[in-house]
Protein backbone atom coordinates (compact mmCIF):
# COMPACT_ATOMS: atom_id res chain seq x y z
CA UNK A 1 0.00 0.00 0.00
CA UNK A 2 2.81 2.38 0.90
CA UNK A 3 4.54 1.53 -2.37
CA UNK A 4 1.39 2.35 -4.33
CA UNK A 5 1.06 5.70 -2.56
CA UNK A 6 4.69 6.44 -3.33
CA UNK A 7 4.20 5.58 -7.00
CA UNK A 8 1.11 7.78 -7.23
CA UNK A 9 2.96 10.65 -5.57
CA UNK A 10 5.81 10.19 -8.03
CA UNK A 11 3.37 10.16 -10.96
CA UNK A 12 1.76 13.37 -9.70
CA UNK A 13 5.15 15.03 -9.27
CA UNK A 14 6.28 14.07 -12.78
CA UNK A 15 3.00 15.30 -14.28
CA UNK A 16 3.17 18.64 -12.45
CA UNK A 17 6.81 19.13 -13.43
CA UNK A 18 6.06 18.44 -17.11
CA UNK A 19 2.92 20.60 -17.00
CA UNK A 20 5.04 23.52 -15.79
CA UNK A 21 6.97 23.42 -19.07
CA UNK A 22 3.73 24.39 -20.81
CA UNK A 23 1.98 26.54 -18.23
CA UNK A 24 5.00 28.60 -17.10
CA UNK A 25 5.67 30.40 -20.42
CA UNK A 26 1.92 30.54 -21.13
CA UNK A 27 1.22 32.28 -17.82
CA UNK A 28 4.19 34.61 -18.22
CA UNK A 29 3.13 35.70 -21.70
CA UNK A 30 -0.43 36.28 -20.49
CA UNK A 31 0.89 38.61 -17.79
CA UNK A 32 3.18 40.50 -20.17
CA UNK A 33 0.54 41.19 -22.81
CA UNK A 34 -2.61 41.31 -20.63
CA UNK A 35 -1.35 42.21 -17.15
CA UNK A 36 -4.58 43.61 -15.71
CA UNK A 37 -6.57 40.60 -16.88
CA UNK A 38 -4.00 38.25 -15.37
CA UNK A 39 -4.13 40.12 -12.05
CA UNK A 40 -7.93 40.01 -12.06
CA UNK A 41 -7.75 36.28 -12.75
CA UNK A 42 -5.51 35.79 -9.70
CA UNK A 43 -7.90 37.73 -7.48
CA UNK A 44 -10.87 35.71 -8.73
CA UNK A 45 -9.06 32.44 -8.11
CA UNK A 46 -8.21 33.51 -4.56
CA UNK A 47 -11.79 34.64 -3.91
CA UNK A 48 -13.26 31.33 -5.06
CA UNK A 49 -13.38 28.11 -3.08
CA UNK A 50 -12.39 25.93 -6.01
CA UNK A 51 -10.19 22.95 -5.28
CA UNK A 52 -8.60 23.26 -8.72
CA UNK A 53 -7.58 26.92 -8.51
CA UNK A 54 -5.09 28.04 -11.19
CA UNK A 55 -5.95 24.93 -13.20
CA UNK A 56 -4.97 26.67 -16.45
CA UNK A 57 -2.00 28.65 -15.09
CA UNK A 58 0.83 28.65 -12.56
CA UNK A 59 -0.04 30.07 -9.14
CA UNK A 60 1.44 33.56 -8.54
CA UNK A 61 3.97 32.83 -5.75
CA UNK A 62 5.15 29.68 -7.53
CA UNK A 63 5.56 31.62 -10.78
CA UNK A 64 7.71 34.22 -9.02
CA UNK A 65 9.79 31.54 -7.30
CA UNK A 66 10.38 29.62 -10.54
CA UNK A 67 11.34 32.85 -12.30
CA UNK A 68 13.92 33.69 -9.66
CA UNK A 69 15.18 30.10 -9.71
CA UNK A 70 15.70 30.27 -13.47
CA UNK A 71 17.49 33.62 -13.34
CA UNK A 72 19.69 32.39 -10.49
CA UNK A 73 20.57 29.39 -12.63
CA UNK A 74 21.52 31.68 -15.50
CA UNK A 75 23.79 33.67 -13.19
CA UNK A 76 25.50 30.50 -11.96
CA UNK A 77 25.86 29.10 -15.49
CA UNK A 78 27.46 32.32 -16.73
CA UNK A 79 29.80 32.45 -13.72
CA UNK A 80 28.77 35.97 -12.76
CA UNK A 81 31.50 37.36 -10.49
CA UNK A 82 30.65 37.94 -6.83
CA UNK A 83 32.22 40.56 -4.58
CA UNK A 84 35.38 39.20 -2.97
CA UNK A 85 35.42 41.75 -0.13
CA UNK A 86 31.81 41.17 0.95
CA UNK A 87 30.76 41.10 4.59
CA UNK A 88 30.44 37.67 6.31
CA UNK A 89 26.64 37.57 6.00
CA UNK A 90 26.81 38.64 2.36
CA UNK A 91 29.38 35.92 1.63
CA UNK A 92 27.12 33.39 3.32
CA UNK A 93 24.32 34.40 0.95
CA UNK A 94 26.43 34.68 -2.19
CA UNK A 95 28.22 31.37 -1.67
CA UNK A 96 25.00 29.43 -1.18
CA UNK A 97 22.61 29.21 -4.15
CA UNK A 98 19.78 28.21 -1.81
CA UNK A 99 20.33 31.15 0.54
CA UNK A 100 20.71 33.56 -2.37
CA UNK A 101 17.48 32.32 -3.95
CA UNK A 102 15.63 32.72 -0.67
CA UNK A 103 17.03 36.22 -0.17
CA UNK A 104 16.14 37.31 -3.70
CA UNK A 105 12.65 35.86 -3.27
CA UNK A 106 12.18 37.93 -0.13
CA UNK A 107 13.47 41.07 -1.85
CA UNK A 108 11.18 40.80 -4.87
CA UNK A 109 8.26 39.85 -2.62
CA UNK A 110 8.54 43.31 -1.08
CA UNK A 111 6.94 44.75 -4.24
CA UNK A 112 3.65 42.81 -4.00
CA UNK A 113 3.57 43.28 -0.24
CA UNK A 114 4.08 47.04 -0.50
CA UNK A 115 1.44 47.32 -3.24
CA UNK A 116 -1.10 45.28 -1.28
CA UNK A 117 -0.58 47.32 1.89
CA UNK A 118 -0.81 50.59 -0.06
CA UNK A 119 -4.09 49.51 -1.66
CA UNK A 120 -5.62 48.62 1.71
CA UNK A 121 -4.53 51.95 3.19
CA UNK A 122 -6.08 53.92 0.33
CA UNK A 123 -9.28 51.93 0.79
CA UNK A 124 -9.11 52.50 4.55
CA UNK A 125 -9.26 48.75 5.14
CA UNK A 126 -7.71 47.06 8.13
CA UNK A 127 -4.63 45.03 7.23
CA UNK A 128 -5.10 41.30 7.73
CA UNK A 129 -3.86 38.14 6.07
CA UNK A 130 -7.24 37.64 4.43
CA UNK A 131 -7.40 41.21 3.09
CA UNK A 132 -3.80 41.13 1.85
CA UNK A 133 -4.04 37.80 0.08
CA UNK A 134 -5.87 38.79 -3.11
CA UNK A 135 -3.85 41.92 -3.98
CA UNK A 136 -0.61 40.21 -2.92
CA UNK A 137 -1.20 37.24 -5.23
CA UNK A 138 -2.22 39.56 -8.07
CA UNK A 139 0.96 41.57 -7.58
CA UNK A 140 3.08 38.40 -7.55
CA UNK A 141 1.91 37.85 -11.11
CA UNK A 142 2.96 41.36 -12.08
CA UNK A 143 6.30 41.06 -10.31
CA UNK A 144 7.30 37.83 -12.10
CA UNK A 145 8.10 39.22 -15.58
CA UNK A 146 9.55 42.33 -13.94
CA UNK A 147 11.90 40.17 -11.85
CA UNK A 148 12.82 38.13 -14.92
CA UNK A 149 13.84 41.11 -17.05
CA UNK A 150 15.54 43.03 -14.22
CA UNK A 151 17.50 39.97 -13.06
CA UNK A 152 18.69 39.12 -16.57
CA UNK A 153 19.42 42.79 -17.21
CA UNK A 154 21.58 43.05 -14.11
CA UNK A 155 23.40 39.86 -15.10
CA UNK A 156 24.09 41.40 -18.52
CA UNK A 157 25.55 44.54 -16.93
CA UNK A 158 28.10 42.36 -15.10
CA UNK A 159 29.23 40.56 -18.24
CA UNK A 160 32.27 41.75 -20.24
CA UNK A 161 31.55 44.05 -23.15
CA UNK A 162 29.89 47.46 -23.30
CA UNK A 163 27.19 46.18 -25.63
CA UNK A 164 25.85 43.68 -23.10
CA UNK A 165 26.03 46.23 -20.30
CA UNK A 166 24.09 48.76 -22.38
CA UNK A 167 21.49 46.16 -23.37
CA UNK A 168 21.09 45.14 -19.73
CA UNK A 169 20.60 48.73 -18.60
CA UNK A 170 18.01 49.36 -21.33
CA UNK A 171 16.15 46.17 -20.40
CA UNK A 172 16.01 47.24 -16.75
CA UNK A 173 14.75 50.71 -17.70
CA UNK A 174 12.04 49.22 -19.92
CA UNK A 175 11.00 46.84 -17.14
CA UNK A 176 10.66 49.72 -14.67
CA UNK A 177 8.64 51.77 -17.19
CA UNK A 178 6.32 48.81 -17.86
CA UNK A 179 5.92 48.16 -14.15
CA UNK A 180 5.06 51.77 -13.33
CA UNK A 181 2.56 51.92 -16.19
CA UNK A 182 0.74 48.73 -15.20
CA UNK A 183 0.76 49.66 -11.52
CA UNK A 184 -0.80 53.01 -12.40
CA UNK A 185 -3.52 51.29 -14.44
CA UNK A 186 -4.17 48.83 -11.59
CA UNK A 187 -4.48 51.53 -8.92
CA UNK A 188 -6.70 53.57 -11.21
CA UNK A 189 -9.02 50.60 -11.73
CA UNK A 190 -9.08 49.66 -8.04
CA UNK A 191 -9.43 53.14 -6.55
CA UNK A 192 -11.20 55.08 -9.29
CA UNK A 193 -8.60 57.86 -9.28
CA UNK A 194 -7.24 60.00 -12.10
CA UNK A 195 -4.38 59.05 -14.37
CA UNK A 196 -1.88 61.48 -12.84
CA UNK A 197 -2.66 60.37 -9.28
CA UNK A 198 -2.47 56.71 -10.33
CA UNK A 199 0.87 57.32 -12.05
CA UNK A 200 2.18 58.97 -8.90
CA UNK A 201 1.07 55.97 -6.84
CA UNK A 202 2.68 53.53 -9.25
CA UNK A 203 5.96 55.44 -9.22
CA UNK A 204 5.81 55.93 -5.46
CA UNK A 205 5.22 52.23 -4.96
CA UNK A 206 8.40 51.27 -6.80
CA UNK A 207 10.37 53.95 -4.97
CA UNK A 208 9.19 52.60 -1.61
CA UNK A 209 9.83 49.00 -2.57
CA UNK A 210 13.31 49.87 -3.88
CA UNK A 211 14.02 51.76 -0.65
CA UNK A 212 13.14 48.68 1.40
CA UNK A 213 15.32 46.55 -0.89
CA UNK A 214 18.25 48.94 -0.45
CA UNK A 215 17.81 48.83 3.33
CA UNK A 216 17.83 45.02 3.29
CA UNK A 217 20.88 44.89 1.00
CA UNK A 218 22.71 47.48 3.13
CA UNK A 219 22.08 45.46 6.29
CA UNK A 220 23.42 42.33 4.62
CA UNK A 221 26.46 44.23 3.31
CA UNK A 222 27.23 45.59 6.77
CA UNK A 223 26.84 42.38 8.71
Amino acid sequence: MDLMKLMRSLEEFVFEAIALLFFYPRTLLRIIFKPLQAMEYAEQEEASDKTDAYDDAVSPPLLLLITLLLTSGVGVALHVAQASDAAPLAKELLNSPQNLLLFRSLLFSLIPLTAAVLLLRKRRQAASRTALRQPFFAQCYLTSPFALVVSLGLIATQMPGRGLAMAGAIACAMAFAWMVGVQAAWFRAKLGIGRLAALGMGLGLLVRACAWVLVAVALVAIF
